[in-house]
């Protein structure tokens, strides 16, 4: 426990440390399941792999895929009290001179997902107590996704 509650500190302290001008607070909420199966942490984090190099593609083209340039992201996978699987994301703007075609990209790119439902929220003012919301550790499932995690 104590060894835990230090780890979320010291990623708190870390995250605090990025500059969140330019990044938006996003919430994507996931279908538990399909036809083919129950959705598990593994199923989620492939998901969103899915929907951000859905995304990458479309803001910056052969660039993503040539160059490897990207959008920073720190997704966080939470279960919620009822045991629904979502993500949180601090996210830098696709388009920072059009926040309404930033919010267009991200929805139609996530309902595109295997999983990707279509309640979403997008905050385009965060501050450091989204973060700290973000990794607010309710559950022991709770955690960054370091495989998706992409920042410069």
């Amino acid at each position: 426990q104590q060894l835990q509650t230090a780890a979320r500190d010291a990623v708190q302290r870390y995250l605090t440390e990025l500059p969140l001008s330019g990044s938006l607070g996003v919430t994507l909420t996931l279908r538990q399941g399909d036809h083919l199966g129950r959705l598990d942490e593994v199923g989620a984090s492939k998901n969103l792999r899915h929907f951000l190099n859905r995304l990458n593609s479309e803001v910056f083209g052969k660039r993503f895929k040539r160059f490897g340039r990207r959008l920073n992201v720190v997704p966080v996978l939470e279960r919620s009290i009822t045991g629904r699987l979502h993500y949180h994301l601090i996210l830098e703007t696709p388009f920072p001179e059009d926040p309404l075609r930033s919010d267009a990209l991200i929805e139609q790119e996530w309902t595109q997902t295997r999983f990707g439902y279509r309640e979403t929220h997008i905050d385009h003012q965060i501050d450091q107590g989204w973060v700290r919301y973000i990794t607010k550790s309710t559950n022991a499932s709770d955690a960054i996704d370091w495989d998706n995690f992409h920042w410069n």
